[in-house]
This record gives structure tokens, sequence and C-alpha cells, in this order.
């Protein structure tokens, strides 16, 4: 809203003094107007003079009606007698100074000035200046009254003499600006670090002297370290000082440029982010918590360059007045982490390789382990627990396991784990296990068909969301309309996703508190990224059956499939090759030592039955894995009952829970078209055999 200059209105007579621009007498000198308004550029004032209208600055007329009262000359100083101070903030006329000026040529100056005697080194550069050459005191508070007064014309101010030294004036300066509102926190930071290197504070005096805590003094100084973009953004107003300190403590220039940008460009409608939303981006990308280093921290020889973490200031342990004191001592300078990281897994390899261990890196590695929380393929992760085990493997294993048998992987993320190739783990635990069979008796009993089936479906529902998730990650954004998508993923997205999937979806552990986050950030990427990632978490969600449904369904993955054009059955398929060939195996273990035909063989007893052997073991796994897949018996014109509500060729849901149903035709190995009485639908519905029930 346009503020009332308080001068519109009144009458005024031009000065006898008053000049044109080129300094000829104006021909109104005396004459009687009345002010209409101010110019556009705010520094001249329209006055109506008869049936004229001319332009006229504030010190060119005088207001008739002011209530300006006369200053005492011993309690006031002529302008010219007083020259501005060298320590305090810069004052630049505009509109806020303008209006200043109104109000002073009403009014007049109402609050005293502080000033001093004009100190001895200022000799000099005020005779300098045409503007300050008859200077005989300095301005200690009080230059925007003084250069307002300028403006509107007056020839004296009326001030208030103070007997100070540098220090004591310029504390007083800072504790006036301290009060104001527009006060940049630059200019503060300024005031007290003149305290400090220029009159001999310390940080404790220097906070006691400006009434602010010690940590305040010690942030303010910080803010004088900030690169040059970032205090250009301070001075716009564009950067906030909280969001500043975030910048302060990045500890390179070039890492706190990075950060600006990122900070000014990353909130909504490209423009400057959040508090919050700033200090989670420095949390996850610029900081490292040190207790996660996979290197000893006191290692000054790792990356010389750097030294010890436990020696270096730019950890927040170094300095905890700056960090919250949360106590976690955590790394500033990601990039030098990076390297130390990158050197101690060097030196690791370098170790391994001389011991002939095995290391497995680049491509090879990440064709067997795709993701950081994948399981690599042939091995066992050392430090991880197993599904049904309490322990770490590498517990488990303890000094059975020969420790050339271990190799090192590189990880997506850098690091390297320590496996073991399943078979030698297999072995080593069953020689670490205690004898459960007396000698020469068969080994534990085949799994039975349920084992089987829940150790089937488990391991292709994994195997099919780490071929999503890289599908998703090695592809452009897909082309599938957003409509269509955001259909699928609405209707799939209603269960929690467990915390090995989170991980493979966002590259790092997921907390729940930090899950809206990340999702937040995506949504910052555009719409493709969202569903992108919304599809990878709808296929997440079906690693284990879901609550109440047959163990063999996957509604999540077999919706999401087609979409992104994943072949399941392949994957199917390449399970179940894998725990046929596994099964294979342990028919072979189980088999006895051939005899020695030199030794005499005991005669085996009449009620003993034969053992199986290997091909029979083979043809048995085989018989009940495919038995897991048949279709349960069902034959065209069967009459059954349907156990669930199925979908129509469109994706949507038809009630036929508790219907019944002729089947007309086959639809794959497990599947069966119905047609389902009491419905009339266009096209045949498609049901798994296990959400079918035999009426006969």
């Amino acid at each position: 809203m346009t503020r009332q200059d308080p001068l519109i209105g009144h009458q005024v007579r031009v000065l006898q003094s008053a000049t044109t621009l080129r300094g000829k007498p104006l021909p109104e000198a005396g004459q009687i107007g009345t002010i209409k308004s101010r110019t556009p550029g705010g520094r001249q004032y329209q006055v109506v003079m008869g049936a004229g209208l001319i332009n006229l600055p504030l010190d060119a007329f005088e207001v008739l009606d002011a209530q300006a009262p006369a200053p005492d000359d011993d309690q006031s100083l002529s302008l010219d007698e007083c020259a501005p101070s060298r320590t305090n903030r810069a004052v630049v006329e505009d509109e806020d100074l303008r209006d200043l000026a109104a109000t002073i040529k009403l009014y007049g100056v109402l609050q005293p000035i502080l000033v001093r005697k004009l100190p001895p080194e200022r000799l000099q550069d005020t005779f300098e200046n045409a503007e300050t050459r008859r200077a005989t005191h300095e301005i200690i508070a009080g230059e925007r009254r003084w250069r307002a007064a300028r403006l509107a014309g007056l020839r004296r101010i009326p001030v208030l003499r103070k007997d100070v030294a540098a220090p004591e004036a310029l504390l007083m300066q800072l504790v006036e600006n301290l009060h104001r509102t527009d006060l940049n926190p630059l200019d503060e930071a300024r005031g007290i670090q003149r305290l400090i290197e220029e009159h001999g504070y310390t940080r404790e005096s220097a906070a006691e002297a400006v009434r602010k805590s010690r940590t305040h003094v010690y942030e303010s100084q910080r803010l004088l370290a900030l690169c040059p973009e970032a205090q250009a953004a301070m001075r716009a107003g564009t950067l906030k000082r909280s969001v500043a300190l975030l910048v302060a403590q990045r500890p390179t220039m070039a890492l706190q440029q990075e950060f600006t940008r990122r900070v000014l460009t990353g909130g909504p409608d490209n423009g400057p982010m959040s508090y919050r939303s700033a200090a989670d981006l420095a949390r996850r990308n610029y900081m490292t918590d040190l207790a996660q280093a996979p290197f000893a921290l006191d290692d000054a020889s790792l990356f010389p360059a750097a030294g010890a973490c436990t020696t270096c200031a730019k950890r927040t342990g170094a300095s905890p007045e700056l960090w919250d004191k949360s106590g976690v001592d955590v790394c500033t300078d990601v990039s030098c982490f990076a390297d130390k990281k990158e050197a101690h897994n060097a030196r690791l390899m370098q170790q391994a390789r001389e011991r002939g261990r095995t290391v497995i890196t680049g491509s090879q590695a990440r064709e067997i382990m795709p993701t950081d929380s994948a399981t690599p393929a042939g091995y066992l992760l050392l430090d991880k627990t197993r599904k049904g085990d309490t322990e770490p493997l590498r517990a488990l294993l303890g000094q059975s396991m020969q420790p050339e048998k271990v190799v090192l992987i590189e990880a997506p993320s850098g690091a390297l784990v320590e496996a073991v190739p399943v078979q030698a783990a297999s072995r080593a635990l069953e020689a670490k296990a205690p004898p459960k069979n007396k000698p020469g008796q068969r080994l534990s009993a085949e799994p039975t068909r349920e084992v089987l089936e829940t150790e089937y479906q488990l391991r292709w529902r994994r195997a099919a969301i780490s071929a999503v998730v890289e599908h998703m990650h090695d592809q452009a954004p897909m082309e599938v309309p957003p409509s269509i998508v955001l259909q699928t993923t609405a209707e799939l997205i209603a269960h929690d996703t467990d915390e090995d999937s989170l991980q493979a979806i966002f590259g790092r552990p997921m907390s729940r508190d930090s899950l809206a986050l990340a999702i937040e950030e995506r949504l910052q990427r555009g719409i493709s990224a969202y569903l992108d990632l919304m599809l990878m978490l709808a296929a997440a969600v079906d690693v284990t059956p879901e609550f109440g449904r047959p163990v063999n369904e996957a509604r999540h993955l077999e919706a999401i499939a087609p979409t992104i054009g994943l072949d399941l059955a392949a994957i199917k398929a390449s399970v179940q090759a894998d725990m046929k060939a596994e099964a294979a195996e342990r028919a072979a273990a189980r088999q006895p030592q051939q005899p020695d035909t030199a030794k005499p063989t005991r005669k085996a007893k009449a009620d003993k039955p034969p053992k199986t052997t290997k091909a029979q073991a083979s043809a048995a796994i085989a018989q009940a894995m495919n038995a897991a897949e048949a279709p349960n018996g069902f034959s065209v014109g069967d009459r059954v009952l349907v156990r669930i509500d199925l979908k129509n060729a469109k994706g949507r849901l038809v009630p036929t829970k508790g219907l019944e149903a002729t089947i007309t035709g086959k639809a794959g190995d497990r599947a069966w078209m119905l047609d389902v009485d009491k419905l009339n639908q266009g096209a045949d519905l498609v049901a798994d055999y296990t959400e079918l029930e035999a009426l006969s």
C-alpha cells in the first residue's frame, strides 16, 4: 500500500536562495504555493504556483505551518560540523530515507543524534572530503537522521555529546543496530569482528557486551567466511541467516558454492529452500557419521594430505559450540571422506590379493550384486543374517571357514563386502554342526512340498523385485500415460514396504522419519521420477505374500510386469532351475560312501527300505516342483466356487467372491478361464487354481 507523504497539501514559500539546476535564481523565489504531490523519482515535489506547476527539491522551500522547533545552539551542531563514522553501517538514499526527510521538514529532528569529538586519526580523511571538511564531531549513532536533515534543507541538528573512545563508540553503534529489524547479519558480524580484532575483545567479552550468547558470536564470525555467492544472497535478502549458517558449515569454498546454488534454487518454484529442507539436504549429502567410517579414524597414513580424522577441524566434534549437542561426531567434508574410503578400499584389495584371495569389482560385481541390499549370486555375505538365523554368518562359521575361501565383492555404493561361496559355507556349517544321525545313517529328510513351495515363492519374488528396481534405475523415464501409472499405483500402494527393498530403491537405509523427505525429494525431480518411485514401491510389496492371500499370489508384481515389459515367467523358470540343481546337490550329499570292495559289507536288514539313488532324488524333486505349478487337477467343464474377487481384462475388480462358475478353458500352466454365474461379462474371467474350489 502506498504511503501518504506528510507534506502533501501544505503551503510552502520558495526560498530566496533557491536556484535552478544551472545555478540561476528561481523566478518564483519568495512566492507561496501548495504541494500537490511528489515526483515519480521521489527527490522533488510538485508545487502549484498560481496557474502553473513547478518541481522543487526539499531544500528549496519552507513549510509555512511547520511545527519544527528551533534547535538550541548549545545542544546542536551545524550539519557541516558532523562527519559519519567509518565503523557504522552504510546509509543509502532510498524511499524510507526520503520519507524521513519529509517528516523532518515538517516536525524537525525530534531525537538528538549521538556524537563525539572528531578523533585525531579522522582529521586527514575528513579534510580531503569536501562534504566533511568543516567537521568537528563524529557521529556515533543517528547517521540516517543526519542525512535526512541534509535532504530536508536543515542547517542545524540537535546532538548529544559523548566523550568516549573508539571501542566504546563501536559498542554503542552495535547495540543500537542490534535493535533494528532490518539489520543485515553481515553488518552485525563485521561490528563484532572489529571489537575482537581492533579493540582486543575476546569472544566471551564481546558476547557479554552486545548481550548475545557466545554461540551467536561464533556463528556471526563464520558468516564472514562465506563464499561471495552466499554473501551476495544475504545482502539481497534471499538467503536467511539460519540457512547461511548451514552454508558456512561446508568446509571448502567449492562445497559452499555448490550448496548455495542448491538451496537458492531447490525450493518451490525453483526458489530458496526452507531451513528444514536445507538442513535435510546438508545431512544427507554433505555430512557423514564418523561412526560408520570403514577405516580407522586415527590413521594419519591412510590419506596423508588430510591427516587423521581425530585431529581434523572439519568434524563437528572439533567445534561443539557451533553444532547441536546430540553428541554424534560428523564429518562435514564429504569429498575428503570419499577419498579416505577409496584409499581404504584400495588398501583392502591390495592386502587381499597379497594373501591370494579373490577380489570381484566393476561390471562383474554389478552382475552378481546389482544392489547393496541384494545377496550376491552364488555367495553368502559374512556380515548378514540369513533368514531363520539369529546371528550373522561370520559368527555361525567361527574358525571353521578357511580364510582363502573368503572373497571381496565391490557393492554398488563402493563399499567392499566379504562373502563366501554358497557351497563352501554349507560344507563349513555341516562340519561345524553336531551330528544328528548315527554314523552310516542318511542325513535329514528331503524338504517337503510345502517347504519347497514357500522357498520358490520367496526366491522368484526377490528376483522379480530386483529386476524391477534395476530396470527403473537403468532405463529412461517411462512413456506410459501418467493416468495409467497413477491408477495402477493408487490401487497397489496399500501396505508398508520392507526395509531391504526401501534401501534398494533409495540407495541408502531409510527410517520411517526420513521416508517422507525422500519422497518429497523425488517429487521435486518431476512427475516422471515420482511415478517411477511409486511403481518400485508397489513391486516391493510382494516380497512376501499378503496377509490372508494364497502363498503363490503376487498381484502387485503381476500388475506392474506388463506395464514395464518384465517377463515374470522367465524369472520363475530361472529360480526353478536353480532350486532343482540345489535339490540334486542335496541328494548327492546324502548318498553314503561306496563301501570298499576289499572289506566285507554288512547285510542290510530285511525290513529296511532301499536307499534312494541320486537320479531318483532328482526326479522326486522335479516332480514336486512341477506339481507346485500344476493346475491342481481341474479340467474344462468343471464346476467351481470362486474364492476371491477377480479382475477383468481392464484391471477392474469384479464381485465374484462366493459365486459359482464353469471352467471354459486354460490360461497358462496355473490359470483357468471362467464363465461366472450371475454375471454378464463380455470376456471370460481368469483365475489362478488356488483361487478356485471344486464343487464336486
